[in-house]
C-alpha cells in the first residue's frame, strides 16, 4: 500500500498490481489488497497500460488492419510472394501499407481489467485486436516522468516574458549581469534572477548565453558539445504535439539525427530513418550547421520531386540540437511552399526516436565513436549505408531494410545517393569495411 494514506503508489504496489492481474484477480481484490479505493487501481491501470511492453511481446505482431478481411493487395513488400499480404506471418501491411488503418481496440477493455494481463493473454494470441498490456516497470518510469514534468515550465506568461526580455536585453548589451540588474529592477520581474537564467539555458527566451558577460568570461561546468546562440520557439512542434497525431501517421514518421565524428572535425552525418522499415539514409554534411541541413533537404526535395518528399518526409521527428533548430528552414520548400511538418522530442529523451538511435548502432559498427569524419567522402559514406541497411532484422521478420525500402522509395532517391542492395553474404560491419573494398 502507499506509504501514507493519499500517497502515491510504490513500486511494490504496481507490482503487486501486475501479478495479480496475471492470477486473475478483480480490480476490486487487488484495491482491497492495497488497501485503496478500488478508482486508484482503476486509474492506474488504464494510465499507465501499454502496447509495448517486452515483457508481454510473447506472441509476435499481427496483422492490425481494418480492412484486412477485404483486402486483396499481394507482393507489397517485394518478396516473390502469391498470398494476399493480409495473410503474412510478418504483418509487413502494419508497416508498409498506405492504406493501413489501426482497427479500433477490443471493446472488452472497455470494461475491468481494461488489460489482457492474465487470463486474457491466452486469447490475445488469437485475439484479432490490439493487445493492451500492464508493465508495472513501464508504469514505474511513466509515472516518475509526470511527476518530474509537472515540476518543470515556465512559470510566467508569454507577456511576462516578452516584457522583461525587453528591459533587461538593451542592459545586457552595456556589460552589466543579472544579478545587477536585478538589483534595480527587482520589482518588475516575476521571478528571481536564477529562474531566469534557468530560462536562457532552457532557450526559451530570446537571449543566449553569449550575451552574459561572466558566461564569456568562464570556463563551463560541463562540456555539452557544440553549442551555437539560437532562438527556440517551438510552439506547435514538440512531442506532444507529436503525440496527437494519428498512430498510423506517426508510424510514417522520419527520424531525423545528426552523428558526429571526432571533436574536432567540421563534417558531420545527417541520418534519416524511416520508422516502417527501419531503412537510414546517410549523407554528409561539411559542417553541422542549419543551412547544411536545410541544403540537404534541399538536395532530397530535388532528387524525389516536392510532392514525393511530401509523401515520404511528411513528417519529420528530431531532436533539440541547435543544427535542427530552425524549423522554418527545415519545413520550407524549394518553390517556397510547405513540405513537411517538424517535431521536437522532449530534452533529454532521445529515446522518443529510439529506432534512429538503435540504427546508429549498426552505423557505428563500421564508424567507432571518435572516427575522423573529415576524410570520409560522399561515396564511402553510400557503401556504408548500402551495408548497413542491407543487414536482415529480426523486426522486419528477417528482411533487409533496403529491400522494403526500394518498394517504396522514388528509385531517384536511391540512386542519387549510391544506395545499392548489398548480398546478405557480403554485408561487412566492421571498421575495415572501407579497406577490404580497396577504398582506402
Amino acid at each position: 500500500m502507499p506509504k501514507k494514506q493519499g500517497g502515491h503508489l510504490t513500486m511494490k504496489d504496481r507490482r503487486d498490481i501486475e501479478d495479480r492481474l496475471h492470477d486473475g484477480e478483480s480490480l476490486n481484490s487487488i484495491a482491497s489488497h492495497l488497501k485503496v479505493s478500488w478508482p486508484t487501481v482503476a486509474d492506474e491501470v488504464k494510465r499507465h497500460r501499454t502496447q509495448d511492453s517486452p515483457h508481454y511481446r510473447s506472441f509476435g505482431e499481427k496483422n492490425l488492419c481494418r480492412f484486412k478481411s477485404t483486402c486483396d493487395v499481394i507482393g507489397i513488400c517485394g518478396i516473390d510472394c502469391h498470398s494476399k499480404c493480409a495473410r503474412c506471418s510478418h504483418a509487413v501491411c502494419n508497416r508498409l501499407c498506405d492504406k493501413f488503418e489501426m482497427i479500433e481496440d477490443c471493446p472488452k477493455l472497455e470494461r475491468a481489467p481494461y488489460v489482457c494481463n492474465g487470463r486474457r493473454t491466452r486469447l490475445a494470441i488469437g485475439c484479432q485486436y490490439p493487445n493492451w498490456f500492464y508493465d508495472a516497470r513501464l508504469a514505474e518510469e511513466e509515472a516518475r516522468w509526470s511527476s518530474v514534468d509537472s515540476r518543470q515550465g515556465v512559470n510566467c506568461t508569454p507577456e511576462q516574458l516578452e516584457e522583461m526580455v525587453g528591459v533587461i536585453k538593451p542592459l545586457l548589451k552595456k556589460g552589466q549581469s543579472l544579478e545587477h540588474i536585478w538589483q534595480t529592477h527587482r520589482g518588475e520581474f516575476p521571478v528571481s534572477y536564477r529562474t531566469f537564467y534557468r530560462y536562457i539555458n532552457l532557450g526559451v527566451l530570446d537571449i543566449c548565453n553569449l550575451n552574459l558577460p561572466k558566461k564569456m568570461r568562464y570556463k563551463p561546468r560541463k562540456k555539452r558539445g557544440k553549442t551555437l546562440p539560437f532562438k527556440t520557439d517551438l510552439q506547435g512542434h514538440t512531442y506532444e504535439d507529436f503525440q496527437k497525431l494519428p498512430s498510423d501517421v506517426q508510424m510514417s514518421a522520419v527520424e531525423m539525427d545528426c552523428v558526429e565524428g571526432k571533436k574536432s572535425d567540421e563534417k558531420a552525418i545527417l541520418t534519416l530513418l524511416f520508422r516502417r522499415y527501419c531503412f537510414q539514409l546517410m549523407i554528409l554534411m561539411p559542417a553541422q550547421t542549419q543551412e547544411c541541413v536545410g541544403r540537404v533537404l534541399d538536395h532530397i526535395e530535388i532528387l524525389c520531386g516536392k510532392e514525393e518528399f511530401r509523401k515520404h518526409f511528411g513528417i519529420i521527428l528530431t531532436d533539440r540540437g541547435h543544427e535542427f533548430l530552425d524549423p522554418e528552414k527545415i519545413e520550407t520548400s524549394i518553390d517556397g511552399g510547405k513540405r513537411c511538418s517538424v517535431y521536437y522530442c522532449d530534452p533529454l529523451q532521445s529515446g522518443q526516436k529510439g529506432r534512429c538511435e538503435k540504427n546508429h548502432v549498426e552505423l557505428r559498427k563500421i564508424l567507432p565513436k571518435g572516427t575522423s569524419l573529415e576524410g570520409l567522402t560522399n561515396y564511402e559514406l553510400s557503401i556504408v549505408c548500402s551495408h548497413v541497411n542491407s543487414y536482415a532484422r529480426p523486426v522486419l521478420g528477417g528482411l533487409a531494410p533496403i529491400a522494403l525500402a526500394s518498394q517504396v522509395l522514388p528509385e531517384d532517391l536511391l540512386d542519387g545517393l549510391a544506395i545499392q542492395r548489398v548480398e546478405p553474404d557480403g554485408v561487412i560491419l566492421r571498421p575495415s569495411l572501407l579497406k577490404e573494398l580497396g577504398l582506402r
